[in-house]
């Protein structure tokens, strides 16, 4: 397709989509606002239909006034007199008045006159008797006594809808008591439906609600329900309806109205919008036309030169040739750049020249191997610096195969890795980014060892095929070298770490033996103590022996220690956990502790919360950390020191604490508390002990589940504590009822 076809193409589609969008434009603008006044035109058409009708009624309502408000009515309801009948109730009356019915009711529901005309006929006609039914016990039009009450509307009888109006019978000066009501009623027909269209000028239908409605009546009725006081719809091209209802006496909806208004401002919209599209498509045309005939002038003639210039030097290849085309155009512009490319085109083939000649003394002085091979795997291309590498020369090397350089243990791996490289252009998601490369050993030409690393990359022709390779050797002897010394080094640490690991074995068993050994000789001390107490009843041996046995509990309890540290750091320190009610726990630890406090003139407060926390635990280990941690605080108090054994609950932990009012703790010292054998400088002395209370302490507290702290400034006492996690109320609940029954 030529740009002139094109250009026409583009220029027509642009003013089908001009006119498109001026019909849119005015359909969707002009013509939606013409609706909009055309809807509310109709809205107030009806409006003034429905006031002529009120005014109708108004009028039959002011005869109505006139003739209640009379000394002659007032007499007549009372006597009934036939003066009166014959003077102003006569057949002329209702054609004057245009009425079709009157009545008179007296005060006590009685109709002293009753009368109905056709005025169409102009003869006396029965009284519809459902008017009559209404009478009785009717508040709206009939006026109580004692009031002025009137009434005027529409009621609906058998036979169609009547405009009435009722009013109280009062003297000529508006006075009272009313004697009773008079009623004017007028059928609300086709005669007053074309009275309406005559006053209004437009047409008007009217159907009563209880009666079988045309098709466009039922459709609009649900809108006007729903509390729509007008609805408009159009009706055709030439009418638009407007809709509305008309409630009777008891505000309930009786009528419902049509007036239908004629579509002159719609219409001449639409043939207005006609008229302008097809003045824009007219004057598009000549436009276009135009716009053509300059395109073809001063663009479309001078593309045919650009491209019968380029044509040539694509023919001919002559790049030193030049496109002559002149002005300040972007055409001109073009060709320009064009030219400047040609230019820039020589230049670029002599820098790839010396490019070539500059890789080529790259390629022959690098360390590196730089060959390539064809899909044969024969070297086309090896660079000289290959000699230094294997002690062949590049022309030894170049046109032999790849088979004919490597030993065949090495040679299967060789091919896999070329196959590999080659199937990468066949990969669905193709990854040509990153060469092949592998390792081997080969020897030089000397008979010597040497590794080498290969880097391999396939050459692709434009599609995809691999049409050979091209490959990088570099000499990684070396790093092998330093990779095979870096192993053996490793495997010496790993020797040194397996005898240090059987030097702290043999540590732990003679650790073992030592506490054995220690606790054979103190078992009986203890068995031979504890009977001298029994036995013995003078105060001053007794005392020596009180000093051997607690000497040797003590003693006694830092081998436990040392056996629990010591299974603690194999991983054998085991316990039992079962459930425990904290508090009486607690409370016994401090009984059993208070006799040391009072010996040494502590006061030692118990402060534990009003409820039962539950924890599961080892009962002897849990209480063995408390008794830790008081006798620490024991310890490092002055005597007639504070302490105070705490514990609540803090989320789904239980929290344990000792506070003391010591000298307190260095922030260096705190972070080694908890360190095996580790004592402060300043206690080995003046202290006993080994240093593995709050180690095992914390390693017990860990068995739990928990973790235990130190909090502490110098001078202003410490405080140990250690959380464990309370038991669950499900968990409660099974060791209540551990086998489900209820």
């Amino acid at each position: 397709m030529t740009i002139r076809t094109k250009a026409l193409i583009i220029i027509g589609v642009s003013l089908l989509c001009m006119a498109g969008i001026i019909y849119a434009t005015s359909r969707f603008t002009f013509m939606r606002g013409l609706e909009e006044i055309e809807e509310r035109n109709t809205s107030r058409n009806v409006e003034q239909v429905v006031s002529t009708l009120s005014c109708i009624i108004s009028d039959l309502e002011s005869d109505t006034v006139n003739q209640a408000a009379w000394d002659d009515t007032y007499a007549f309801i009372e006597d009934g007199n036939e003066e009166y009948i014959e003077s102003n109730l006569s057949d002329g009356t209702f054609a004057t008045l245009k009425l079709n019915l009157m009545l008179f009711v007296h005060s006590s529901g009685h109709v002293v006159f009753d009368k109905a005309f056709d005025l169409e006929n102009e003869e006396e006609i029965p009284v519809p008797p459902d008017l009559l039914e209404q009478l009785p016990g009717n508040s709206l039009l009939l006026s109580q006594p004692g009031t002025y009450s009137f009434t005027s509307g529409i009621i609906l009888l058998e036979q169609g809808p009547v405009l009435i109006a009722s009013q109280p019978i009062l003297t000529s000066e508006d006075e009272g008591p009313a004697r009773g009501t008079l009623i004017f009623a007028r059928y609300l027909d086709t005669e007053t439906s074309d009275y309406l269209s005559q006053i209004t000028l437009f047409s008007v239908a009217i159907h009563p609600l209880d009666r079988t409605l045309p098709a466009d009546f039922n459709e609009v009725l649900p809108i006007l329900l729903q509390e729509e006081s007008v609805f408009v719809k159009p009706l055709s091209t030439q009418y638009i309806g407007g809709y509305t209802l008309l409630s009777d006496i008891y505000g309930k909806p009786a009528l419902i109205l049509r007036v239908d208004v004629p579509r002159d401002t719609y219409n001449l919209g639409q043939l207005t919008t006609s008229y302008y599209v097809l003045f824009i498509l007219g004057l598009g045309l000549l436009v276009g036309g135009t716009t053509m005939f300059l395109l073809q002038k001063q663009i479309l003639s001078r593309f045919a030169t650009l491209i019968r210039g380029i044509n040539h030097i694509a023919t001919t290849g002559d790049t030193s040739g030049r496109i002559p085309l002149k002005g300040r155009d972007e055409l001109s512009l073009v060709a320009g750049t064009i030219n400047g490319m040609l230019a820039t085109l020589g230049e670029a083939g002599r820098e790839i020249r010396e490019s070539e000649q500059r890789y080529r003394l790259l390629a022959e002085n690098v360390t590196d191997v730089i060959c390539t091979l064809d899909t044969d795997l024969r070297f086309i291309y090896v660079s000289p610096s290959v000699i230094s590498f294997t002690g062949y020369t590049a022309e030894e090397t170049t046109g032999r195969k790849l088979e004919e350089l490597l030993d065949p243990a090495i040679l299967d791996a060789a091919k896999k890795a070329f196959a590999e490289e080659a199937a990468k252009g066949n990969l669905p998601q193709k990854d040509v980014s990153s060469p092949k490369s592998f390792e081997f050993e080969t020897k030089r030409k000397d008979g010597s060892a040497i590794w080498v690393e290969a880097r391999i990359a396939a050459i692709r022709d434009p599609q995809g095929e691999t049409s050979g390779f091209v490959g990088a050797l570099r000499n990684i002897t070396e790093r092998k070298q330093a990779a095979e010394k870096l192993q053996l080094q490793y495997k010496q640490e790993r020797e040194l770490r397996q005898q240090l690991e059987e030097e702290i074995q043999k540590r732990v068993e003679f650790t073992r033996a030592l506490i054995h050994e220690l606790k054979t000789p103190i078992t009986p001390v203890l068995a031979a103590t504890e009977l001298l107490l029994e036995e013995i009843k003078d105060e001053r041996p007794l005392k020596l022996v009180q000093s051997i046995d607690r000497s040797a509990s003590n003693l006694n309890r830092r081998i436990d220690e040392l056996i629990d540290l010591i299974k603690g750091e194999t991983d054998m320190l085991q316990i039992n956990p079962t459930p425990i009610d904290m508090v009486p726990l607690l409370r016994d630890t401090a009984h059993e502790i208070m006799p040391l406090a009072l010996r040494d003139g502590y006061s030692l407060t118990v402060d534990l919360p009003s409820s039962n926390p539950v924890v599961s635990a080892d009962k002897d280990r849990l209480q063995q950390v408390v008794m830790n941690l008081l006798n620490n605080a024991f310890k490092f108090t002055p005597a007639g020191g504070e302490i105070t054994l705490k514990a609540r609950e803090e989320g789904a932990n239980l929290i344990v604490e000792v506070q003391d009012n010591g000298p307190g703790i260095s922030e260096e010292e705190q972070k080694r508390l908890f360190i095996p054998y580790h004592r402060r400088v300043e206690d080995r002395e003046r202290l006993s002990g080994l240093g593995l209370g709050l180690a095992l302490s914390k390693r017990l507290v860990e068995l739990h589940g928990g973790r235990i702290w130190v909090k502490s400034e110098k001078g202003k006492g410490s405080t140990f504590g250690f959380s464990l996690p309370l038991e669950t109320a499900t968990r409660k609940g099974e060791r209540k009822n551990p086998r489900g029954k209820s």
